[in-house]
């Protein structure tokens, strides 16, 4: 069956259909070219070599992502790990509608930043284990040629991420091992995936490669006829959907660029290379075959137009019925078969008298797909599980192809809502529990919660609640844990289940698990914190958590500067970038720090801080010097271990080691993710040292943490992840934080409360 465009459209769509493929149509049965980029997170891979390849060499083009970025930090909300790699996976699909390309995902989970290539492959399995699941994807969609921005070097100064180190060194392997029989042999049972030897390997080089010879020089600044535009335009307009990591910001100098240089680090081929294209002189490729999605994603044949159908739901559950309507004048034929494969798997054969409408059937054992941040990583592709193809009946020819707006969902799915990780107290502890009931025969649910102690198991508490489903299908009830007094420290699990009645299509109760703790922290009485938001509410919610009175500072408040009601000001991480009142007015909170306030400064990075970096804010300015009371330069380091070693700088009697909670070395146990980053490069003497820290085998870095006196008050700069490990609800990270926010009460009073 040949995928073609049809010849003879309708009037109607006709226009719709012209201007969808200007420039991509798919008029072969198998490509000429494969490429496959290589990257360890969404944003990392070469946007401005796929579009190229895509658009200017009309090649099939795939992205391989590795991670789903869960680990990184979010600029546009709250949202971390697993909520947040669906938010990133999202905006790489649009991403990648802009370039013409097919995401695939290898699904490995981002734990954050590190150093060592080793760390990475431990996390996902082994160095074996990784290469074998990128062979798979080598074998099945048969690349001519790979490449990649990450360098398999894992020692000295340009080094890069360990996870980016991962990526360079899985494909280097595999590039040979794909065609190697003995490896992962049974791999080969799938249809479809077959041994393959890619015929080139490259590593994108960078400016600071500019020591390095290339190999080729691929022209993406050359125009692109068919938009007069620059083939890099695509890659900057794909650039800036990935929002949650900012990097809109950078679109422009991508725009700019004219050419990517690349070295060649593997090549199964003797033919020669051309300097301007990495697969110059290279023979047709007869074998690979991109299914009907490829087709989709990367734009080569198009939807039908918005309204032609409506499905009478957007969320089914396996083994239901949807009910397909359409109106016949808007399809672009009138002897049609419409084909529907995955979740639904059926043909409508159309004439003039079917009537515009037929009943879908979600396959009994179709995989969920909704919420995305817990089924996204069951497969390789993130589109919906319900692809169409529209054919001529008479003809044969390929009309129109898309995905359903349907989602494949599980009867029932709860959740705690009450973040990642809950802190229980004596007495009654409120759990927002959240239902979606996705089944329509489920009329009322059962809810039940109960806590148990990690160490023996022991069921502390449980209680239940019968719900009515709402006609939305969603439930928000909050559930009282009434919970003993005297329950000892530690750790404990809330585990939530909802049943539904009458029973659903699958009789098992749907199950939520959250961590939680028990521990105790002092603060003293009459605190008031003042906080500076940036795009995370952490700080505040942590403060609540403490029984501090926390005051949000707007831009207003920070422009008239009166302060004097507070004692601690605390600037959350990264808010020299978002908060442009914060910019403009952070002079008044330096005035109030001389006049005896504390203001605690968590992280930020290199270019929205140093004054070398464009101001973020004011166009064809650098950013303003002196945002610290003495200059403070902030670097690249970082700790990426979240379990090395914290030398105490401090005297052992100082107020934040003691006061108001006495402090040993299990405050840095349980913490997550990483220790630091982003610590000051250079630093006046008016700062004081308090701890000392390294990643293993690395000098220690000794300015995570300054403490400088400035006229009658303090100014501390951290670049601990305080955020993430208030989040982690760990119990050393938040009695060490209600010390950090209590230290200007510290020599005024020796009383407190205990929260």
């Amino acid at each position: 069956m040949k995928h073609v465009l049809l010849r003879r459209l309708s009037a109607t769509l006709g226009l719709v259909l012209t201007l969808l493929c200007a420039g991509s149509a798919w008029a072969q049965e198998t490509p000429s070219l494969v490429v496959m980029n290589l990257a360890a997170h969404p944003d990392d891979e070469d946007g401005s070599t796929l579009a190229y390849y895509r658009k200017a060499k009309d090649a099939v083009a795939y992205s391989v992502i590795f991670t789903r970025g869960e680990g990184g930090q979010n600029e546009i909300g709250p949202e971390l790990y697993e909520a947040l790699g669906a938010i990133r996976t999202d905006e790489t699909e649009r991403a990648a509608r802009h370039l013409g390309t097919q995401v695939q995902f290898l699904n490995y989970y981002d734990f954050g930043y590190s150093k060592e290539a080793a760390e990475a492959f431990e996390m996902w399995g082994g160095r074996e284990a990784v290469t074998a699941r990128l062979v798979y994807l080598i074998r099945k969609l048969k690349p001519d040629v790979l490449f990649t921005n990450h360098d398999t070097v894992t020692v000295g100064e340009r080094r890069q991420h360990g996870q980016h180190q991962a990526v360079g060194i899985s494909a280097y392997d595999a590039f040979a091992l794909a065609a190697d029989p003995a490896f992962h042999p049974e791999q080969l049972a799938e249809p479809g995936v077959d041994l393959w030897q890619p015929r080139r390997l490259f590593l994108r080089l960078w400016f600071w490669n500019e020591d390095v010879p290339h190999d080729v020089a691929v022209p993406v600044g050359a125009l692109n006829p068919a938009t007069g535009e620059p083939y890099t335009a695509a890659a900057a307009d794909a650039l800036i959907e990935h929002a949650s990591q900012g990097m809109g910001q950078w679109a422009e100098r991508i725009r700019a660029i004219e050419e990517n240089r690349f070295k060649l680090l593997r090549t199964a081929t003797d033919a020669p290379l051309d300097p301007s294209d990495l697969a110059g002189n290279l023979a047709t490729n007869d074998a690979a075959t991109p299914d009907l999605s490829y087709l989709i994603d990367a734009g080569r044949v198009p939807a039908l137009p918005e309204g032609t159908y409506a499905l009478d739901a957007d969320a089914a559950v396996p083994g239901q019925s949807v009910r397909l309507t359409w109106e016949a004048p808007k399809l672009p034929a009138r002897r049609l078969r419409w084909r529907f494969t995955g979740a639904v798997d059926t043909t409508l054969h159309l004439s003039d008298t079917t009537p515009g409408r037929a009943t879908l059937l979600v396959a009994a054992g179709a995989k969920p797909s909704e919420p995305k941040a817990v089924y996204q990583y069951e497969r390789f592709t993130n589109h919906p599980p319900v692809t169409y193809a529209l054919y001529d009946a008479a003809t044969d020819d390929l009309l129109a192809a898309g995905y359903l707006p349907l989602e494949v969902a599980p009867p029932l799915f709860v959740e705690a809502n009450a973040g990642d990780v809950m802190r229980l107290r004596p007495g009654k502890n409120a759990l927002p529990v959240r239902v979606q009931v996705f089944d329509p025969a489920a009329k009322r649910i059962t809810l039940n919660a109960a806590v148990s102690r990690d160490a023996d198991r022991t069921v502390i508490v449980s209680t239940q609640a019968d719900v009515e489903v709402n006609g939305e299908g969603e439930i928000d009830r909050t559930l009282d844990l009434d919970l003993p007094a005297g329950l000892a420290p530690g750790t404990y699990t809330v585990s939530v289940t909802a049943l539904g009645a009458p029973a659903t299509r699958t009789p098992q109760p749907a199950v939520d698990h959250l961590p939680a703790r028990v521990f105790s922290v002092k603060v003293p009485e009459g605190l008031r914190v003042g906080v500076v938001e940036s795009y995370d509410n952490t700080l505040s919610q942590a403060l609540g958590e403490l029984g501090i009175k926390a005051v949000l500072l707007d831009s207003l408040a920070l422009a008239e500067g009166s302060f004097n009601d507070l004692q601690t000001i605390v600037i959350d991480i990264r808010a020299y970038l978002v908060r442009p009142g914060l910019r403009a007015h952070n002079d008044r909170l330096l005035d109030w720090v001389q006049g005896g306030g504390h203001l605690v400064v968590n992280y930020q990075k290199t270019f929205e801080w140093n004054p070398q970096y464009d101001d973020p804010f004011v166009a064809g300015q650098k950013n303003p010097e002196g945002f610290a009371p003495y200059p403070l330069t902030l670097g690249r380091d970082r700790v990426t271990r979240e379990d090395a070693p914290v030398k105490v700088l401090l005297p052992p009697d100082h107020p934040l080691l003691t006061w108001p909670n006495n402090l040993d070395a299990t405050v840095w146990d349980g913490w997550v993710q990483e220790r630091g980053l982003y610590f000051p490069e250079s630093y006046d003497e008016q700062y004081q040292e308090l701890f000392c820290m390294s990643d293993p085998a690395e000098a220690p870095l000794c300015s995570s943490t300054l403490l400088a006196e400035v006229g009658a008050g303090t100014y501390l700069y951290t670049a601990l992840v305080w955020y993430r490990q208030l989040k982690a609800f760990s119990p050393g990270a938040y009695a060490f934080f209600a010390n950090l926010m209590s230290l200007p009460l510290a020599d005024a009073s020796a009383s407190g409360r205990t929260n």
